[in-house]
C-alpha cells in the first residue's frame, strides 16, 4: 500500500478501491434509496472485511442515509451539496461538495486506504477523475431489468483495467471479481 516517501514527508497517493455489488443486468440498485438487502451474506462478509481495512470510506449522500447505522462507526466522507465546501460533523464524519473549493485529493491524502462504496455519481465521479485505482466487484445473479447503473459518466474517455482475480462466492452463483488499473500496479510495488 501507499505510504509516505521514508523522511521525506512527500505525501503518496492513496490507494483507491471502488467497492460495488450488482445485478447481471449491471445495476447497482432500482432506485437511489434502496439498501443492498438483495445481496449475498458472502457479499456482505467481504464488504465488512474491506471497510475494517479501510482509513476512509467515501460515500454519496443517499448511499449514508441508506446504510448510516454501520457506516457512522467508520471514518466517512460524504458527498453532499448541502454544504457550500466542507464540514466537519462529530470526529469521524465529514460532508463534502464536489464542487467546492476543496479537492478531494487533498481529503484523502492523509490515508493510505480508501474505499469508495457509491452510489453511481460517486463512483462515476471518482472514475472521471482517474482516481480510481482497484475495483471489487460483486456479481449477484439476479436482474432488476431497470435501476441505476454502476457508472454514468458524462465524458467519453475509456479507462482499462485488468482482472486480478475471480472467486466464487457461493453456490448460488455470486462471484467477486478484482480489477486494478495498470498504472496502479507499479504505484503498489
Amino acid at each position: 500500500m501507499p505510504s509516505r516517501a521514508a523522511g521525506e514527508g512527500v505525501p503518496i497517493k492513496p490507494n483507491i478501491i471502488a467497492i460495488a455489488a450488482v445485478t447481471i443486468d449491471g445495476k447497482i440498485a432500482r432506485h437511489p434509496g434502496q439498501f443492498t438487502d438483495w445481496t449475498s451474506p458472502e457479499d456482505k462478509t467481504f464488504l465488512r472485511s474491506m471497510l475494517d481495512q479501510s482509513d476512509a470510506v467515501v460515500v454519496g449522500n443517499n448511499t449514508y442515509k441508506t446504510a448510516e447505522g454501520p457506516l457512522s462507526k467508520r471514518n466517512c466522507i460524504v458527498f453532499t451539496r448541502s454544504v457550500q465546501d466542507t464540514e466537519r460533523r462529530g470526529s469521524n464524519l465529514l460532508y463534502y461538495n464536489g464542487d467546492g473549493k476543496s479537492s478531494i485529493e487533498a481529503i484523502l491524502e492523509p490515508h493510505r486506504l480508501v474505499s469508495v462504496l457509491g452510489g453511481m455519481q460517486i463512483y462515476s465521479y471518482f472514475l472521471e477523475r482517474d482516481l480510481i485505482d482497484e475495483v471489487y466487484l460483486t456479481i449477484e445473479p439476479i436482474v432488476f431489468g431497470q435501476g441505476l447503473d454502476l457508472f454514468h459518466c458524462k465524458d467519453q474517455a475509456t479507462r482499462k483495467f485488468r482482472l486480478v482475480a475471480v472467486r466464487e462466492l457461493n453456490r448460488q452463483g455470486s462471484v467477486l471479481l478484482h480489477y486494478r488499473r495498470p498504472s496502479a500496479e507499479t504505484q503498489l510495488a
